[in-house]
């Protein structure tokens, strides 16, 4: 996985698919707490805030599942799935907060965070409760050189505010009622610049509300988890273009899903549920009327334990969207593991995922090429699908890990803009004619150097193909490494230095109007952290301390890196 930052918000790529907002990207599905969540159809351009919609403090881990997993979380699923799994709620009470500062060492950029998360009890042994919030202030970066020109997007000037409560009923000691609500104001602007020319910024106000209900139940046949989510997402855009109009966009999200886990069954451990989606999307600038869509599943999985080191896992989902029909997504998969060491694991599994509404809407229409034509939505667009076949093994050792990963992954249908019909001044959205590969190998491990030297270390080889013109797809790096030494010095301090290594990508160079090799690069980190005492520790570094300037070789990098830039942080445990 690669997550890497292009204007504001973060891009994630899986084996060479994307999740922004573009015209064949959004191929990674956002989970939190196994729970789909989106609001991006209020953002047909530019950066949405899902995630940064999470307060860190909230944060328990973080779960990627590479490769389509359709099977069980239906469209959009066909990259991979990142699952946000918050912290749950304790019957003791704790207290977490952090305070950081970061400034680039040239230019603008600078920003200050705060988080905090409290937990306890209302009723001891009974009620649960949890609450983060979060404010952030991060000042507009566009280097202020030769370099930047109008090719080059730098970061807006964002002002976040977010909170987020939960509370936990302990029915009895098999069931549970879960509830939770969070709110987001996210506030940016894009300044006056070479790429932005205007006599003034332009300006995006986002505010996002989101609840849930669940239930999780314990039974003598297995368990349950039911769960109902509303997201209602808002978006005031005042773009300053002469073209585009002030446009208001919002989207209203309501599923339910219900997922039962079947354990009666000796050697077995089945799977099974629904899940009922609707959206609607009103936008007066981009849409002669509000749109909607319905989406129902059912899927199935169950986990056979063949033999004392062989297991095998089959699943499927059927998915019915009232606009694209029913489609059939299929999985098998075999874990081998001869030895406590050694794992042996492969299989095969499809993927889907159906046009967004902008896309495949008649009703939609925005200004594009500059102001030249127009982009509309093509309702003869069919869905994207995804063969994949992959294999991994991984070997543990005394002091060491290694795991390596083949796979190939075959598109369907992938969703691409149609160009060829821009001098009538309309163009719109098509299937590519020809299937796109997407193939490669990954690789990951770590290393106990010594007691207190840790090593740990990952690489993705990609080679992407449209078979229709033999190129490889945009901006998609052939390779992606990172790597990270920690070093122990006591019990208190902790120093480290990371590297990441982004290899050479094809793409679209506004400045010469022609495809090109975009060369590699890398970024390193350095930082260090030391606790003070139980409860504080504080944390310092410097990112990008070789001073990595993209824009000195390229306007047209599609991600963008903010020069040397210092940052301190101090966090607090109670």
């Amino acid at each position: 996985m690669w997550c890497a930052v292009s204007g504001s918000e973060p891009n994630i790529i899986i084996r060479g698919l994307k999740n922004n907002n573009t015209a064949r990207d959004n191929f990674t599905l956002l989970l939190v707490n196994g729970r789909r969540i989106n609001s991006g159809e209020t953002m047909v351009r530019g950066a949405g805030f899902d995630f940064s919609s999470i307060p860190i403090s909230a944060i328990d881990r973080i779960e990627v599942i590479r490769g389509p997993m359709s099977s069980l979380y239906g469209s959009d699923a066909l990259g991979g799935v990142v699952n946000v799994i918050l912290k749950q709620p304790t019957e003791e009470t704790r207290i977490n907060a952090s305070l950081s500062y970061s400034h680039p060492e040239e230019g603008d950029g600078a920003m200050t965070k705060g988080n905090v998360w409290v937990s306890g009890s209302a009723l001891p042994d009974k009620l649960l409760y949890s609450v983060a919030a979060e404010v952030s202030q991060q000042d507009a970066w566009f280097p202020d050189d030769v370099h930047a020109g109008n090719n080059f997007s730098g970061n807006a000037e964002q002002e976040r505010k977010g909170i987020q409560a939960a509370l936990t009923w302990l029915v009895n000691e098999n069931n549970k009622i879960l509830w939770d609500i969070s709110y987001l104001e996210d506030k940016r602007t894009y300044p006056d610049t070479d790429r932005n020319s205007s006599a003034d910024d332009d300006i995006t106000n986002g505010k996002k509300y989101t609840t849930s209900l669940g239930h999780q139940g314990e039974w003598s046949w297995g368990n349950n988890n039911i769960n109902y989510l509303y997201e209602n997402s808002k978006i005031h855009d005042d773009n300053t273009h002469p073209l585009l109009a002030v446009a208001n966009a919002k989207q209203q999200n309501h599923s339910l899903d219900a997922k039962f886990g079947i354990t009666a069954i000796d050697g077995q451990l089945i799977t099974t549920g629904f899940d009922v989606l609707y959206s609607s999307i009103d936008i007066d600038r981009d849409y002669n009327d509000s749109q909607s869509l319905t989406q129902n599943a059912l899927f199935l999985q169950d986990q056979i334990t063949l033999t004392d080191t062989l297991s095998a896992t089959l699943s499927g989902r059927l998915t019915h969207n009232n606009n694209f029909g029913s489609d059939f997504t299929p999985r098998a998969y075999l874990v081998y593991t001869p030895s406590d060491r050694l794992t042996l694991k492969g299989g095969y599994a499809e993927g889907f995922k159906t046009p967004s509404i902008y896309q495949s809407s008649k009703e939609f229409t925005l200004v594009s090429c500059g102001g030249a034509c127009y982009l509309t939505g093509n309702p003869d667009l069919k869905p994207e699908s995804s063969k994949t076949v992959e294999f991994t093994s991984s070997y543990r050792g005394d002091s060491w890990f290694v795991q390596g990963t083949v796979f190939a992954n075959q598109i369907e249908n992938m969703i691409d803009r149609d160009t060829s019909t821009r001098a009538t001044g309309f163009i719109t959205y098509q299937n590519i004619k020809d299937d796109v590969e997407s193939k490669g190998l990954e690789l990951e491990g770590d290393l106990d150097i010594s007691d207190t030297l840790y090593l740990n270390a990952n690489a993705t080889y990609t080679k992407t193909e449209v078979k229709a013109t033999g190129l490889d797809l945009e901006n998609v790096p052939s390779w992606l490494a990172n790597i990270t030494l920690n070093w122990d010095v006591s019990t208190d301090l902790t120093l480290f230095t990371s590297a990441n290594y982004t290899g050479k990508q094809w793409g679209y160079s506004y400045s010469l109007g022609e495809n090109i090799w975009f060369d590699p690069y890398v970024i390193a980190n350095l930082g260090a952290s030391y606790r003070i005492n139980h409860d504080w520790t504080v944390k310092a570094g410097v990112t990008n301390f070789l001073d990595k300037n993209l824009q000195a070789e390229s306007q047209d990098y599609q991600e963008s890196e903010i020069g040397r830039s210092y940052y301190i942080t101090i966090d607090m445990a109670l």
